[in-house]
């Protein structure tokens, strides 16, 4: 057997620089960390949906998609969520990351230069390991950087970036990376995890919001956040997404999701629509909660998001902040190194339509106590 020594130590070191990481149950508390930004998580119809997708196509898809794991419900979900984006096909993916790791890889390789915003979640940097392909990083939201970069690095390329950063909450300016990727003829990617239910028509994303669904070469999604379910789907034309289907290995070397998952996916698409009210509520709770902590002199970078970053520094502060939170009845997640840069330690504080304006109202009140303790 290996010695765990050498495991343990490396451990207790990470967890005295404060960046051990542990496994949490939810705790009976205002729930601040949560991605379930619409509140779909534990809705009747999804849970119907589940119910009877299980029923009538089993809970396990038994195979691959290419082998056996295709029931119908798959096909079906993906026209639905074509049409749903405007896109000529659609491709679902176990989960996010599966579908940036599949991604990135399958349309780049050792003589394709990918543009990467240094805010790039992880899976779509593992993707470009993956793929070998040559890797350049531009500063965060800067067109004039990618510029720099694209005219220096021509040939067979691919631009990457998120819509709205899952740490930062800000939105990346797409319509001017668009001009650029038509400019020096290279594809965009664009992952609209945290955007899609919540911005743009129907919550369609914010590809959607700025009128660039013809401009932008594929869309990645996830169904575990705004949507409440689970899985991800990849959006483009029906060339680029049949060569996901031969190239990408996290979809093809994959036991397919469950189809009682697939059907309440379906189903979400249909709420986004039958209850805009909540996109609403959120959107409205997410710029109060900005302006009070603003207003109380936080730091919240360049947030325009549900997504609120409460940047406090070092480790030790965002330790105890998050601590001291959770005796008041509040759960917020204290985000460190590696997930984000050295000295931005930071709360992540994620609004979902189900929170009150009271509630964020004393969560605001009990951060000042915190800090004036």
């Amino acid at each position: 057997m290996i010695e765990a020594k050498w495991y343990l130590d490396q451990l207790q070191e990470r967890d005295a620089q404060g960046l051990l990481r542990r496994l949490r149950s939810n705790p009976q508390m205002v729930n601040f960390a949560s991605n379930d930004y619409l509140d779909l998580a534990r809705h009747p119809a999804l849970a119907e949906a589940c119910a009877q997708g299980a029923l009538k196509h089993g809970t396990g898809s038994t195979g691959s998609r290419l082998l056996t794991g295709s029931p119908t419900i798959f096909a079906e979900t993906e026209q639905k969520l074509a049409l749903w984006k405007g896109s000529q096909a659609a491709l679902l993916f176990n989960n996010g990351y599966a579908a940036n790791l599949g991604l990135v890889s399958a349309f780049c390789d050792s003589e394709t230069h990918v543009f990467f915003d240094r805010l790039n979640h992880a899976s779509l940097y593992d993707g470009a390991r993956l793929s070998g392909a040559r890797l350049h990083r531009f500063k965060h939201n800067d067109p004039q950087d990618l510029e720099r970069l694209l005219q220096t690095n021509p040939g067979k390329g691919w631009v990457f970036t998120e819509s709205v950063f899952s740490m930062d909450g800000d939105l990346a300016p797409l319509a001017q990376y668009a001009s650029l990727a038509q400019k020096y003829r290279v594809g965009l990617a664009v992952d609209e995890a945290h955007a899609d239910g919540v911005f743009g028509p129907g919550g369609r994303g914010l590809v959607h919001e700025l009128g660039l669904m013809d401009q932008v070469d594929l869309v990645m999604g996830t169904f575990g956040k705004a949507l409440g379910c689970a899985g991800a789907c990849v959006w483009g034309s029906q060339v680029l997404v049949d060569w996901l289907v031969n190239h990408a290995r996290s979809f093809i070397y994959s036991t397919a999701n469950s189809p009682a998952v697939v059907a309440a996916v379906s189903r979400a698409v249909d709420l986004l629509d039958q209850e805009p009210w909540r996109r609403e509520d959120l959107l409205r709770l997410s710029g109060l909660l900005r302006q009070r902590l603003q207003a109380e002199g936080f730091d919240i970078l360049q947030s325009q998001s549900q997504i609120i970053p409460i940047v406090l520094g070092d480790n030790a502060s965002a330790i105890s902040a998050s601590e001291f939170l959770a005796t008041h009845g509040f759960w917020v997640f204290p985000i460190r190194q590696p997930t984000v840069p050295a000295g931005t330690a930071r709360l992540r504080v994620n609004v979902n339509a189900s929170h009150s304006e009271a509630q964020l109202i004393a969560f605001v009140d009990c951060l000042c106590a915190w800090r004036n303790s």
